[in-house]
Parts: C-alpha cells; sequence; structure tokens
C-alpha cells in the first residue's frame, strides 16, 4: 500500500515530537526527590538544571538520555518510514518535543543536549568540533548558555565551510532555534545578569 508524502512527514514530526517529549530530567528529579524540576534553579527540565539539583553526574546522565532522544528520532524514522528529508523533520521535531513537551504544558528544556545527539550521528567531526567550542565557552566564561551558543553556531559554520549537502542547512535552521530557546539567556547576558553555572 502506497503511503503519501503527506501522511509520512505527518508520520515523521509525531514520531519524533512524542519521543523528544519525553521529560527524563522532570522524571528522574521527581522519582529522587519528589519535586518538581520546574520550581528550581532556571525552571528547565534539561541536564544543566538537573546539574543544580541532584548534582553533575545525573545531569551528564540526563544529558546523555535526551541526546538519544534525537538520535532515537532519526534512526527510527530512517529505517522503517523513508530516507531523505523525513528523517531530519523527525529529529527536528524530537528537539521541539524536547522544549515544549505537551505532558509539561509545553516548559520544557533547551534543546541542546538532544541537538548535540542528533548532530553527533549526523556529521561527527563537526559536531567534536562544536563539542570543542562548547567546552571553551563554558570553561571561558563559567556560563553553559554561553557555551551553547557558541556551540550551535559553530557547528552551523563548519557544516557551512566543508559544504555537507543538506547537513549545512539543518544546522543552520538548528542554530537559529536553539538561539531562540536562549533568549532570556541572552538577555541576562547582555545586561550582565545571566549567573555562572558554578554559583
Amino acid at each position: 500500500m502506497h503511503i503519501p508524502l503527506w501522511a509520512n512527514i505527518l508520520h515523521s514530526i509525531a514520531i519524533g515530537y512524542i519521543l523528544g517529549s519525553i521529560p527524563f530530567g522532570y522524571i528522574l528529579v521527581w522519582l529522587k526527590k519528589r519535586t518538581d524540576i520546574r520550581s528550581h534553579g532556571s525552571g528547565v527540565i534539561g541536564a544543566t538544571n538537573v546539574s543544580r539539583v541532584l548534582g553533575k553526574k545525573l545531569g551528564a546522565f540526563v544529558a546523555v538520555l535526551d541526546a538519544l532522544k534525537g538520535i532515537a528520532a532519526f534512526l527510527i524514522i530512517y529505517f522503517f518510514v523513508g530516507k531523505g528529508f523525513l528523517p531530519y523533520f523527525a529529529a527536528f521535531s524530537a528537539i521541539i518535543g524536547h522544549c515544549f513537551p505537551v505532558w509539561l504544558r509545553f516548559k520544557g528544556g533547551k534543546g541542546v543536549s538532544t541537538s548535540f545527539g542528533v548532530a553527533v550521528l549526523l556529521v561527527i567531526v563537526p559536531a567534536i568540533l562544536a563539542f570543542v567550542a562548547f567546552v571553551f565557552g563554558v570553561l571561558s566564561s563559567k556560563r553553559i548558555s554561553i557555551g551553547s551558543l557558541l556551540a550551535v553556531w559553530c557547528f552551523a559554520g563548519f557544516c557551512f565551510i566543508l559544504d555537507l549537502s543538506v547537513h549545512k542547512y539543518f544546522a543552520l535552521a538548528l542554530a537559529i532555534f536553539i538561539t531562540i530557546t536562549h533568549r532570556e539567556n541572552i538577555k541576562r547576558i547582555i545586561i550582565g545578569e545571566e549567573k555562572p553555572f558554578w554559583e
């Protein structure tokens, strides 16, 4: 039976969004401390805020789980629905789902870990270089937000420099989206009120 393209696009978006919206940070903090992570720190469910509540090891564990959401979304669509641009729809939808999960009234994370998972899967060299940029940004500024923004734009830049076909346009869209999710951080950075990660 032939499935029309529009149906495959919808399937890809839906599967990606559902996978991405699994709130691992929220679930882990609730299981460990019986508290809503959104009432702590920055109020988001991502790995950085989990680190503030449960420590860096569990924060890193959440980062891995969040990264796997984007990877799983891309691979599921790639192998079971179709190749071409469909897996990219799924991967981007997973990132959107992480940032705006329906289960938590659309208040999720910033999308960085999920984006990094997709980046590693798609193009390993620019992803590694972006991670180096992230580490440099964090260590030099002591702020995760600055490292994250530096990383996503470096990833897009490396993809364009290497002229990586469709990857470069996906990376550019990703950089723009992550910048939007960090808009409050950017405002605080500009006025000097963005708190260091180690505080």
